[in-house]
Formats: structure tokens, sequence, C-alpha cells
């Protein structure tokens, strides 16, 4: 999960600072190509290089882990919600750019392992693609982050079994609160979202919620005793770390 970011919109750290780094890396390709018109070439060459190794080094790092938390299980929703479609287009274009950006690097070093007819001669107008599609996928980037982080109310509706509720637990960015409940035996728990989407989930699937947004709910009745750990699918995991949370269920 990670601390809550610095920006405070909601977003986790590691989330808040690859939205930073990404826009200083975008300006920092306006910069080289501004040396690059003053025939700077050297530095030219240093700001876009240490753009593409940054950029690869942010996607080990923290977009493809995230993708893989809460984008690839929702592959059936690309078309239907913003939250999956978004860093889909993100991810795809990104993809494109980084490796177009990595092939014009090389192809300015003048490495000797990419054929002749696979080089381009046009240095200027490969280099002005690649900034224009580099910056399209910076935008994406800030869609697909104010989307996710916005606390919107599109998305999947959640279970809504009919028992009466007895007891409340919020879900926000990114804790339960309260983190643990005890409650006897015959209580039906609700979680309700405040900010943030997330799920309630155990490792044994008795608590299995649909992904909640803003303003829906999820509701389970506990009759046996026993404790419950739980967790976010997005922003915990069933062994206990990140965003969990506990019912204790105790004999009437």
């Amino acid at each position: 999960m990670g601390p809550v970011g610095f920006l405070h919109t909601g977003a986790t750290f590691a989330a808040d600072l690859n939205l930073v780094i990404q826009l200083a890396m975008g300006a920092t390709l306006l910069v080289g190509m501004r040396l690059a018109r003053r025939r700077q070439f050297r530095a030219h060459a240093l700001c876009q290089t240490t753009v593409m190794l940054l950029n690869l080094v942010m996607i080990v790092v923290i977009m493809i882990p995230s993708f893989s938390r809460q984008v690839s299980p929702n592959l059936g929703k690309i078309f239907t919600d913003p939250y999956y479609t978004l860093p889909i287009v993100h991810a795809a274009l990104g993809t494109i750019a980084e490796l177009l950006g990595l092939y014009v690097v090389l192809i300015a070093a003048g490495v000797r392992f990419v054929p002749m007819s696979l080089r381009f001669r046009n240095y200027r107008a490969w280099m002005r693609a690649t900034l224009a599609l580099w910056w399209i996928v910076i935008g994406f980037g800030v869609a697909t982050y104010v989307v996710w982080y916005s606390g919107g109310n599109a998305g999947a509706v959640a279970s809504l079994p009919s028992a009466p509720v007895a007891s409340g637990v919020t879900v926000q960015n990114f804790s339960f609160e309260p983190k643990e409940l005890a409650a006897p035996a015959g209580t039906t728990v609700t979680w309700t979202d405040a900010l943030g989407r997330h799920t309630v989930e155990t490792a044994d699937g008795f608590l299995k919620s649909d992904t909640l947004v803003a303003g829906q709910t999820y509701r389970k009745r506990f009759d046996t005793p026993g404790v419950y750990d739980y967790y976010c699918s997005f922003h915990g995991s069933k062994d206990g770390t990140g965003m969990t949370g506990r019912i204790v269920v105790t004999a009437r």
C-alpha cells in the first residue's frame, strides 16, 4: 500500500512521487530539445538518456506492480469504466514512447548493433515525434491519477444483502476505520467506502466484495464466533500487510 502521499489528494506516496517525477521528466525532455537547438549535443544526450533510464526504473518499481494489482484482474471492464480504460491506454502508449525513446537514444549514440536498414536519417523528426508522444502519455498519466484518486462514483455495484446493519466500518484511502471491530454473533457488518476504490476480502473467500467506490457499501452477516482478518486486494494483502482489518465475533 505505502504511506499516504504528500499532494493531499488521497493517493499513495508512490503515486504522488510517480506523478511529480513524470512531469519533471517531461520538462527535462523539453530542456533537452532546447539544448539540441543550441548545438549543446553532449548536454542534450545526457538529458534524454537520463529520462529514458529513470522512466524504466519507475515502470518496474511503481507502474507495473500497480497495474498488475489494480488493472490486470479487471481487463473485462476496460470498455465500460474509465478507471481501467485510462491506465490501459496509458500503458500501451507509454510502452511505445519508452521503446521509441530508447531507439532514438541508441541511434543518436551511434551504436553498432542496430542494422543500418533500421537506422533513421531525420533525427530531428524522430526526436520531435517522441517528445510529442511522451507528453501525450503524461496527459493520460495525469488523467489516470485524477480518476483513481478523485473518489468518483463510477464503477461496479456493491453487494447489498437485505439484513439490517448493526455495525459499520469506514473504508478510505488507505485504511479501514476502525481497524478492528468487535461484534456478537448474528451481527451484520457494513463497510462504507468514503474515498477511493477498495475491496473487502478474506483469504478463504468468506468475504468477497465487488470493487467499492465512494458512497457504496458491502455487508456481511457473521453468525459464527471467531476472528476474521480481511484486506483490500488493491492496497493490502492476505499476509496482513498494507490495508487490512479484523472482525472479532463473540458468542452471544
